[in-house]
């Protein structure tokens, strides 16, 4: 028997996805009531199928959250889908991400959701979108009230839509916006700078901020710390993993973080922090009883580094994920955290490709076993640990997944813990190694 070859099964891929949209837009026309999520992403989707969808959608009015991403829509198809937004009378949320709708989708989609009365989520990430596209959603962000989440990344925006859209957050008062990413746009300091004066401002409601995979080295990074540290009071997760930031910035984090009582999750892993940037910020830890989670992964730290921060897991009582992976904090190291451990309050701990070996591994079991603790997670992969009982012991304290649904989790400090999370659809938003924001499915983002 022959084999169906790659053609083949391209066109039963193709017209599988016809028949799937063909059945959205009857379904569509005829407003079904149960029919309020459409998830057509990767459905190989063109502006032909977009325009046909966007007709139906004016014949609708119960359709909450439309799911169009990775697909192949142009400009073109993003204008027609935009005015059938416009006026639907209840869509809550589009997301469009990974098309190539570029400036003049942008420039649809703002027009769309300039006095929209209900759209609260609207994600544009990947689409060839440039400084022009975002300076057109900044004059919508003018004047809309009701937009809470905005997703940007992958777009190469730059300092100058930056600016334009900050400024209009500045200028709205009655913005709703709380979440925002602008991963992998092309940020340097100055937009931080621009972020960051209007973190500072009192009217600010973003609590969720994505900067991962920019160009923000110190300057940046302490311009947004300053603004943390003085009258911010929304801002609980920032991410700025994957940037230009060293001891330097690491620093005015740690200040920050001695008087700050928002910020629950801070990235700054795939950094240069080294050292005495963990010196810091395992100082602030002693003071800080907000923060939840800390990733320092991949930052050049040291034995050196991780002393102090064991010492600072005696101290708080607060943290509950800890990322150092990456960093080659050896055995001795290992030996640092392992006291602090059993008494604190982490319940995540990554610690992979740190150079540890079996001895420190066992220091780290043992302190957990000595106070009855296991973690939800305790990740030690890619190190020099080749004893496999060792091995055993390791994987026995972490928390099966069966018990953790179960709320069965033995003495787990943060059972019952409240944790940030944001939804977003695949690769909508990476973030950064073992702190990433959630997807739907409880996947993660990416590293």
């Amino acid at each position: 028997m022959l084999k169906c070859g790659c053609a083949c099964k391209d066109r039963r891929a193709q017209n599988k996805s016809r028949r799937k949209v063909a059945k959205t837009i009857r379904q569509l026309k005829a407003d079904d009531p149960t029919l309020t999520e459409i998830c057509l992403d990767e459905e190989r989707i063109r502006d032909r199928d977009v325009s046909r969808i966007a007709r139906a959608l004016r014949h609708n009015t119960h359709l909450r959250e439309l799911h169009i991403s990775e697909n192949f829509i142009s400009s073109a198809g993003a204008h027609d889908l935009a005015s059938a937004v416009s006026v639907h009378p209840a869509l809550q949320e589009v997301w469009l991400s990974i098309n190539s709708v570029g400036d003049g989708g942008a420039n649809s989609f703002a027009r769309a959701m300039r006095n929209h009365p209900t759209l609260t989520w609207l994600n544009l990430g990947e689409n060839g979108i440039g400084a022009d596209g975002a300076i057109y959603l900044s004059a919508a962000l003018r004047h809309n009230s009701k937009l809470e989440n905005l997703w940007l990344n992958g777009n190469q925006i730059l300092d100058e839509g930056i600016n334009a859209i900050a400024g209009a957050l500045q200028q709205n008062l009655s913005s709703a916006l709380t979440a925002m990413s602008l991963n992998e746009a092309g940020i340097t300091d100055v937009g931080a700078a621009h972020l960051a004066r209007y973190l500072q401002m009192e009217g600010s409601r973003l609590q969720v901020l994505g900067l991962y995979g920019n160009s923000v080295s110190n300057e940046g990074a302490t311009a947004i710390a300053m603004a943390l540290g003085g009258s911010n009071k929304s801002l609980s997760e920032l991410y700025l993993s994957k940037n230009r930031i060293g001891s330097p910035g690491a620093k005015a984090f740690a200040l920050s973080l001695q008087t700050n009582s928002t910020l629950t999750k801070l990235c700054l892993s795939n950094n240069k922090i080294g050292d005495s940037g963990a010196e810091a910020l395992a100082e602030a830890l002693g003071n800080n009883k907000t923060l939840l989670e800390l990733n320092l992964s991949r930052n050049g730290i040291t034995p050196k580094g991780a002393r102090p921060l064991g010492r600072a897991l005696m101290q708080n009582r607060t943290l509950v994920s800890l990322g150092m992976s990456g960093n080659t904090i050896l055995d001795d190291g290992a030996f640092s955290i392992a006291p602090g451990l059993g008494l604190s309050s982490v319940d995540e701990l990554r610690i992979s490709e740190a150079g540890v070996t079996a001895e420190g591994a066992v220091a780290i079991t043992k302190n957990l076993t000595e106070n009855g603790k296991r973690l939800s997670l305790l990740d030690m992969k890619g190190n020099k640990i080749e004893d496999e009982e060792v091995l055993k012991e390791v994987s026995a304290h972490n928390i099966p997944q069966h018990e953790k649904d179960s709320g069965q989790g033995g003495t787990s400090s943060a059972a019952g813990r409240p944790r940030p999370s944001w939804r977003s659809s695949s690769r909508a938003g990476e973030i950064s190694e073992g702190s990433q924001i959630p997807n739907r499915e409880g996947g993660e983002l990416g590293s």
